[in-house]
């Protein structure tokens, strides 16, 4: 049996045991065949039964488990994850995991463990990530927890409530930790070193309410420590006396304030905490709350006189209360001059004060989004002498209106080479403006501009123009490498010859239909285009040259996910790359050329077939019956001026006239004949002369001889009265047979004459002359009746 089948067997058979061993549960687990299965929210009131070693990983969070027995988890022996998080477990057997050899991943958060054991973490060398937040445990044992687990890489312990003290043997064993995390909230004791026993932490995350121990605990993690954050920290009453630092240099990085809540007194102390770290450390303040009017110790922050190793600054959603007091923050002036990266995000921001810029002479990099700079106060902020090494600027989603007034107070930054002034409403485009002169990179991404203009600087050499209402590009940008013009109105790509240096395109989201090869090679520097989610036209050159370059999936970021079809209706929604057109569709003019060829071929061979079979003297045949169909079936007494119409062949005219018509109109009375050559109308078509002669006679005399069926002419006057008067019980016809005929010389088509000659009598031309006299006798005998 395959594996996979013998896998999926087996978690069947899981599955069925734990409905047979736990019927009073609302539901039983779900797996996959790779082993994965999830119990999550099901009202399990414990580990269900029946688990063997084809489960991989085992999901039972948001129950209502209280219990861990030695044997629930014995023969998951290949257990990878296990996940216990928000049950109401208070009891785990101390060997209830010594079979868990291979498992890496252990939740057993929000739960109510109040005692700690190392026993359940002996057999687990292997597990790298462990979780224990949330249980109402004081402390974390007697004898250290962790010093069995050489792997662990992720620890997450403590509460907000109960977990009051960090001992000095807890953390034994650890040596390098990715992250860790403690809820410490309410810590009452620390003992010291008990974290520096841990020689490597890449990020510390630390829920302190009260930070009383923090500089305790600071001063153990600065040789060991690259990352501290602190989460729901008050420090209104913080104070950081002078500690004693033995270690020549920290390994710290980063400083994180996450919901912390600071007043003027305590940010003074902050910053001696900070003035600790050597090397370039990071400071970020996330929805934190500024209980102040910024009115700092001026007399403390003096003996500071800088921000030590502060490079780069942080502020995201800082919320000042006493917003309307707050001085001029001239009294830290001072503490600036060496960072380099300030980001101060939707706080409200209005005015950074010329002074302040002016003393921010290392900055480099400025990003004051979704605050509330207009151009009056960006031009207090950018004056004379600022922010003098600046060369990216962020004022997305501001109050900016004018894009002229805005590119006039930005001339003074004669460094900046990026500006963002994205998602502000400028509308319209002035013809000129004036910019730095080192500009590069510029974003008028989602400021609703419908035209772009002259006022563009020449230098740019990224522009993000996307999401506006721009119908074309027109515009020349000798140096652009990069354009950014997604989600606009543009039908096509823009002009190469603008955009000579032009190697990433990014056009996706507009009303582009189709772009060819001689487009894209136009572009002779282009490496990335991204033109997806555009309404193409799948005609069969846009689908060839999609197809068939394969070098084209290397240009294109997006393809082929993003390229579908808008038409034709029948292929609405496909890929470009799986759309097959039909033949007719792709080759419309060739299969038009061949149906015509071979249309005037069949024309050609039908010609050549009626001229060898006769076929137009047949469409005629069948026009004149059509014409005598519509006829009356006998002509009016008045219009009979014959009493026969006589057909022959031009070789029995002998017999015709110079025996027949001696016999008849010489005869008294006469009998008046119609004859072809003496009585048929002069340019009017034959056809019609036979139709007419015909029916202007009262009989309709066929003079049979050989010559007779080899003649077209009589062939003519024969069909017509196979069409047109030949009926069985029509007697207007006298046949007269000159000279013994086999039937088989009579043309097939003629199948009513063959039978008229079988039922009917007909007169015979004697070879005796003395029977002449009754032959002749008999003929104004059938042309009378």
């Amino acid at each position: 049996m395959p594996r996979a089948l013998w896998t999926a067997w087996v978690l069947g058979i899981v599955i069925s045991l734990s409905k047979e061993g736990a019927p009073h549960q609302a539901s039983s687990l779900s797996c996959d065949p790779a082993g994965v299965c999830d119990g999550r929210s099901r009202s399990l009131s414990s580990i269900p039964s029946g688990l063997t070693a084809a489960v991989k990983s085992l999901d039972l969070s948001n129950n209502r488990i209280a219990y861990v027995g030695s044997s629930d988890l014995r023969k998951c022996v290949n257990l990878r994850a296990l996940r216990l998080g928000a049950n109401s477990i208070h009891t785990v057997e101390e060997d209830s995991f010594s079979s868990l050899g291979s498992l890496e991943h252990l939740d057993l958060s929000y739960n109510h463990l109040s005692n700690l054991s190392s026993s359940w973490f002996k057999s687990l060398s292997t597990l790298k990530f462990l979780n224990l937040l949330g249980n109402p445990y004081k402390t974390l044992g007697e004898t250290p927890l962790f010093s069995h687990l050489p792997n662990l890489r992720i620890l997450k312990i403590g509460n907000n409530d109960t977990f009051a003290e960090i001992q000095a043997k807890d953390f034994q064993g650890l040596t390098f930790l990715q992250e860790l995390e403690i809820g410490a909230s309410h810590l009452q004791r620390y003992a010291p070193k008990s974290l520096r026993s841990i020689q490597n932490i890449s990020h510390l995350i630390l829920h302190m309410r009260r930070p009383a121990l923090l500089p305790k605990i600071f001063v153990d993690l600065l040789s060991s420590l690259e990352y501290l954050e602190l989460r729901n920290t008050d420090f209104s009453t913080f104070n950081f006396s002078d500690v004693s630092i033995n270690e020549p240099s920290t390994v710290m990085k980063k400083f994180t304030f996450r919901k912390a809540e600071i007043t003027d007194a305590s940010f003074t102390e902050i910053v001696k905490l900070l003035n600790y770290v050597s090397g370039a450390l990071e400071v970020e303040f996330d929805d934190c709350t500024l209980n102040g009017r910024g009115d700092f110790s001026t007399s403390a922050l003096d003996t500071i006189k800088s921000l030590g190793n502060v490079e780069t600054l942080t502020v995201r959603r800082l919320h000042i209360p006493q917003f309307f007091l707050f001085y001029d923050l001239r009294s830290i002036y001072s503490l600036t001059g060496a960072v380099k990266r300030i980001t101060i995000e939707n706080s409200k921001v209005f005015l950074v004060p010329c002074s302040l810029s002016q003393h921010l002479k290392s900055l480099e990099y400025l990003d004051l989004s979704e605050n509330l700079m207009s151009e009056e106060y960006l031009k207090n902020s950018a004056c004379e002498h600022a922010w003098p090494f600046l060369h990216t600027l962020i004022l997305r989603q501001n109050h900016l209106k004018s894009l002229e007034k805005t590119g006039e107070v930005l001339v003074t930054l004669k460094n900046l080479t990026n500006l963002d002034i994205s998602k502000n409403n400028f509308d319209s485009m002035p013809e000129t403006c004036q910019w730095p002169e080192k500009m590069k990179y510029l974003n008028l991404s989602s400021t609703r501009i419908h035209s772009l203009t002259h006022c563009l600087p020449q230098t740019l050499e990224v522009l993000d123009i996307s999401n506006n209402n721009l119908n074309s590009f027109s515009l020349s940008l000798p140096q652009l490498k990069e354009l950014y013009i997604s989600r606009n109105k543009l039908k096509t790509l823009p002009d190469a010859s603008f955009l000579p240096m032009l190697s990433v395109l990014r056009i996706s989201r507009n009303t582009i239909n189709t772009f060819s090869k001689e487009q894209l090679d136009s572009f002779q520097k282009l490496k990335t285009l991204e033109a997806g989610g555009n309404n193409f036209i799948c005609s069969c050159d846009f689908l060839s040259f999609t197809q068939g370059q394969q070098a084209l999936a290397q240009v294109l970021s997006d393809w082929p996910e993003n390229y579908l079809c808008d038409s034709p209706s029948h292929v609405r929604g496909q890929r470009v790359q799986d759309t097959r057109l039909s033949l007719t569709e792709c080759h419309r003019v060739a299969v038009v050329s061949v149906v015509c060829c071979a249309l005037f071929l069949l024309l050609l061979l039908t010609g050549a077939l009626c001229h060898h079979f006769h076929g137009q003297w047949y469409m005629k045949m069948m026009w004149a019956w059509l014409q005598a169909k519509r006829k009356p079936r006998k002509a009016p007494r008045r219009d009979v001026c014959y009493d026969a119409f006589v057909s022959y062949s031009e070789q029995d005219s002998y017999w015709v006239e110079n025996l027949m018509v001696q016999e008849l109109e010489h005869f008294q009375p006469p009998f008046k004949l119609c004859l072809h050559k003496r009585d048929f109308i002069p340019g009017k078509w034959i056809i019609d002369n036979i139709i007419d002669s015909i029916e202007k006679s009262q009989k309709t005399i066929f003079v049979l001889s050989e010559n007779f069926v080899k003649s077209e002419w009589c062939k003519y006057e024969l069909d017509f009265s196979h069409f047109r008067l030949f009926d069985e019980n029509d007697d207007t016809a006298i046949l007269i047979l000159l000279e013994p005929i086999e039937k088989k010389a009579i043309p097939q088509r003629f199948c009513k004459l063959r039978k008229i000659m079988n039922t009917r009598t007909y007169l015979e031309w004697p070879a005796d002359e003395t029977q002449r006299e009754g032959f002749w006798l008999n003929l104004r005998a059938a042309i009378k009746s």
